[in-house]
């Protein structure tokens, strides 16, 4: 791989919406988000310990090569927050069988990052809110576990369109949230 320059750091990154991945690991593959990304790599948050080495990713059934640069331990509250309210989307939009358009926007929802308060509130609305205090017991548990965020360094053209794609959705998204807040002066 090409050995980036410190300047990569100023390259503009994307973090309108997340990039649905898998790596292999164990001869099985493991579900993670790219966030924090350009066409050089991207940012993952993970429960495994990981080599810094290359490691094969895939998008549907295309495959590529990136390679973990760094590595470190994240103990952030917000981010487990985020990362559970995400998990209990996921359950509630593949229990939605019978109605594919709201399966598809709880889903987006899922990929963008933040919005923590529109989450809960979805999950409110579809049943699936514990309460205050069963939630805070699931982040602290969940803190109690090893989460990692990692550095993926990549080149493939593989990447390339993956991102290309990610890039006009995340134009979409970018609208939508300019039309919302146009319409919420209204």
């Amino acid at each position: 791989m090409t050995d980036f320059s410190p300047a990569q750091r100023h390259v503009q990154r994307h973090n309108q919406i997340s990039i649905r991945l898998h790596y292999a690991l164990d001869s099985g593959w493991h579900r993670i988000e790219a966030q924090q990304w350009n066409e050089r790599g991207f940012c993952i948050f993970h429960t495994h310990a990981l080599p810094l080495a290359p490691l094969q990713f895939k998008r549907s059934l295309q495959h590529f090569q990136g390679e973990l640069v760094w590595s470190r331990v994240c103990n952030d509250e917000a981010q487990v927050l985020e990362m559970l309210l995400n998990e209990a989307i996921h359950v509630k939009a593949q229990a939605i069988k019978a109605q594919p358009d709201t399966r598809q926007r709880l889903l987006r929802l899922m990929r963008v990052q933040g919005m923590v308060d529109a989450k809960q509130q979805v999950l409110t609305a579809l049943g699936g809110m514990p309460t205050p205090a069963q939630w805070q017991a699931r982040v602290q548990a969940r803190m109690q576990a090893s989460l990692f965020q990692s550095g993926v360094r990549v080149e493939s053209p593989v990447w390339n369109s993956v991102i290309a794609e990610a890039l006009t959705l995340g134009a979409v998204v970018q609208d939508l949230e300019r039309w919302s807040g146009a319409l919420s002066g209204i």
